[in-house]
Order: structure tokens, then C-alpha cells, then sequence
């Protein structure tokens, strides 16, 4: 090695970090938060907060099976999910899409159907459209503002050890419907003569390609008292985000690996690849469910008032880590990508 190739200074890896600390290496400056996607200021009004969610084709999405209004569909439930983590209500939101020489305009007609589907359903007053070129294919970004009154707001507590995390739905069903896509895709691939076996996996091929966002759960909560001290919207597996909110309040917590609600078509598909679906539970991405952190007191009123949402665990002072434990009372640390575990 030459004496110049010594004196090249040192570079590191991004696998060898994880985006986390990597962006916290970004964001080292003062005043500044760790949290990619998500902006929050207060004023006289109330809390507001925007979303951002950028979706690209080939690492997002694929077209040969996701059908452009249920994308349309899916993207803004993306940016509309981290609104409704935290108790706002969506008011706006804008759209840039990115659009390659091969897509017609009857194409992005069907993409904006999708999404209008989905702005009507939520009730959003305000909406932003604009079309850019694209080398890469189809690229979808989305910004959305949310309010919170001031009195939620003030009521909130601080997250503390001992209160509970509640999901909204079945973690790991949304991976296992990609499963089913890849899996028929590669058929076709092989033979298009070939009809795509689908008829079985109704379930979580709905998870995958067109999922729902319960619009009345936050506003449910709030009517019940049920001020939750946090939440987050599950876009990378259930594992990411219970870390997030353990990294942002500094806390541990412990995950009940008997109480996560995983679908039994979620089990059935995870046998027929030899996969395990907690695996697909923890880290599958795309579920696109709500987990909130409800303050222990609240506890009574959760359990009879709230059946969308189960208890699958519960926050735990900062030195404990953030675990899953198994039925035997086992704690095994959990792990996600981006947080160079």
C-alpha cells in the first residue's frame, strides 16, 4: 500500500452504522430531532404536525403486480398513518409524482383515483397535485399537515414505565401478501401461460396491496379519555417501531411474544415458504398498523372500550433494552434493520 493510499482518510460503511445513527450523526446539531419523516411546532391554534413518505418503484413497489389505483391508494395512507400515531387529524396534504417516458396519461389517472379514494375517505379539506419527469420509473413523494387540539395536547403524559403498547391489527400479514406476489411473479416468469394462484390469500394480499387505515380509531380514544403519551405508524416491521419510541423517551420495553396478534393466514403462508412468522411479525414492513402507548392508569377503560386495539406489551425503564419474551419468560433483544444491531 503507498504512503498516499495511508493518508486517505477513513470511510465508513452505511450497513456497518444503520440509518439510525447515522442520522443522528446528521442531525448532531442543536435543536435538531431524530425522526425521518415526521415535524411537529405548536401554536395558538394547537398542535400541528406534517408527514413526509416517498415511495419509489423497484424498492417501494413493483408493477408487474401492484395495481396503480391501489397504489395511489396505499401512498397515502403512507403519509397519512404517522399523523393519526400521534392524535391529529389530517387537514392537507401534497403530491409530487414522478413519471418516466412509458407511463400514458390514462396511467396516472387510475394512480390519482387511488388516491382520491383515499383523500375523500379521510376527509381531507386541502390537496396539492404536481407531475415531474423521471429517469427511474415511477416515484411517488407525499406531505401531509395534521392538527391536534390544544386541549389534547395538554392532556398528554409522558410516556413512563408500565404503560401499555396496543396495536391496532396483525403484524407480519402485509410481508407474507408479498411473499404470495414474488412467489406468483416468478411463476409467470417462468411460464405466462400460467393463472396466478391467489384465491386463497384474500387476506393478506389485502394488507399488502390496499391496506385500511381505521379513521375513527384516534378519535375513539379521545372520546374514551384515552390520551395515548405516544404512537407510531408500522411502515418497517413491529420491531422498528417499538424501538423508536423506546429510542425517543428513553425507555426499554417488553413485547409478549403470545400476545402479538398474528393472523392465521400470516402463520399458513409462513409454513408453506419455511419461514417463521413471528420473523415476518417483528420485521416485515408494509403493515401500515397504529401502535399506541396508553399511561397504565388507563388500563380498565383500554381493555373494555377499545377491541381494535390489543395489548401486546408494555414500556419499561431505560436500562431493560427493548424485548421480546417468549412464552417461557425468555427476553431476546429485539433487532431492525436500519438500527445497526
Amino acid at each position: 500500500m503507498t504512503s498516499k493510499e495511508n493518508n486517505q482518510p477513513q470511510r465508513t460503511p452505511i450497513e456497518s452504522i444503520g440509518k439510525i445513527k447515522l442520522l443522528e450523526r446528521l442531525l448532531s446539531g442543536e435543536g435538531n430531532t431524530l425522526n425521518e419523516n415526521l415535524f411537529s411546532y405548536e401554536s395558538s391554534g394547537g398542535n400541528f404536525m406534517t408527514s413526509h413518505s416517498l415511495l419509489l418503484e423497484g424498492t417501494d413497489f413493483d408493477l408487474v403486480y401492484h395495481p396503480l389505483r391501489h397504489l395511489g391508494y396505499k401512498s397515502v395512507i403512507s403519509a397519512l398513518g404517522p399523523i393519526y400515531a400521534q392524535l391529529h387529524s389530517p387537514l392537507s396534504i401534497s403530491v409530487r409524482i414522478g413519471l418516466s417516458a412509458r407511463f400514458f396519461a390514462e396511467d396516472v389517472e387510475e394512480l390519482w383515483d387511488g388516491m382520491m379514494a383515499a383523500i375523500k375517505e379521510h376527509k381531507i379539506e386541502a390537496t396539492a397535485l404536481d407531475l415531474l419527469p423521471s429517469l427511474t420509473g415511477l416515484t411517488i413523494s407525499l406531505s401531509s399537515i395534521g392538527k391536534q387540539q390544544k386541549e389534547i395536547f395538554v392532556q398528554r403524559n409522558t410516556p413512563a414505565s408500565g404503560d401499555l403498547i396496543c396495536i391496532s391489527g396483525s403484524p407480519g400479514a402485509a410481508f407474507m401478501g408479498l411473499q404470495v406476489l414474488e412467489r406468483e411473479k416468478r411463476v409467470y416468469e417462468g411460464n405466462p401461460d400460467v393463472q396466478p394462484k391467489l384465491g386463497d390469500y384474500k387476506f393478506i394480499l389485502k394488507r399488502y396491496l390496499s391496506p385500511d387505515l381505521d379513521t375513527t380509531l384516534s378519535e375513539t380514544l379521545k372520546n374514551n379519555g384515552l390520551i395515548a403519551s405516544d404512537g407510531e405508524f408500522l411502515t418497517k416491521g413491529l420491531s422498528d417501531a417499538v424501538k423508536r419510541i423506546c429510542h425517543r423517551n428513553n425507555l426499554g420495553a417488553h413485547i409478549y411474544l403470545d400476545k402479538i396478534p398474528i393472523a392465521t393466514q400470516t402463520f399458513s403462508m409462513a409454513d408453506e415458504i419455511g419461514m417463521d412468522a413471528t420473523t415476518a411479525a417483528l420485521n416485515g414492513g408494509d403493515d401500515m398498523l397504529l401502535l399506541y402507548v396508553i399511561p397504565l392508569k388507563l388500563y380498565e377503560t383500554l381493555s373494555k372500550e377499545i377491541p381494535a386495539l390489543d395489548i401486546i406489551g408494555h414500556l419499561t425503564n431505560s436500562g431493560s433494552g427493548a424485548m421480546l419474551i417468549t412464552p417461557d419468560g425468555s427476553p431476546i433483544p429485539l433487532k431492525a434493520q436500519g438500527w445497526g444491531d
